[in-house]
């Protein structure tokens, strides 16, 4: 099961816009790096959505004790220190998926799948999302993405 699939099967979903889950994403980012959980993951369907900013935050977490794990199409397997790349194979079901899986005291996932809409310019996209604080659902969509969250 994915992480979207995880969140979806115990939280209602609803559509949003790629700009509003962005916000969303940059709020929990914020928070993350305010109080730094014991490790994160995210997924990016692909690396083109590697932004300068999404690579400054990571790092910035892995530098005060939060590796990071990030995951997307065309990923190298290292992108700065503590960050780990893991490369998707375009039939790999995470490629469609935003997902943000912050483990540890206050513990939040954000999971997404793009829709696919025909006709809808990257800015626009659609997605179907879910966020989910539930301590069993984020560490089962941590593990999902590789994080160890057995301590």
């Amino acid at each position: 099961m994915t992480p979207y699939q995880l969140v979806r099967s115990t939280t209602p979903v609803q559509d949003a816009t790629k700009g509003e889950l962005l916000a969303l994403t940059r709020r929990l980012e914020r928070a993350a790096l305010q109080a730094p959980p014991p490790a994160v993951a995210a997924t990016l369907q692909d690396v083109r959505y590697l932004t300068d900013h999404t690579r400054a935050v990571y790092a910035a977490l892995a530098a005060v004790g939060s590796p990071a794990r990030l995951h997307a199409r065309g990923l190298q397997a290292w992108l700065a220190p503590g960050v780990t790349g893991v490369a998707l194979d375009e039939d790999d079901p995470l490629v469609d998926e935003w997902v943000v899986v912050l483990p540890g005291h206050d513990p939040v996932v954000f999971a997404a799948t793009d829709l696919r809409l025909p006709d809808c310019d990257d800015a626009d996209r659609c997605f179907s999302y879910a966020v989910s604080r539930d301590p069993a659902v984020v560490r089962a969509c941590g593990q999902r993405l590789g994080l160890d969250l057995s301590s």
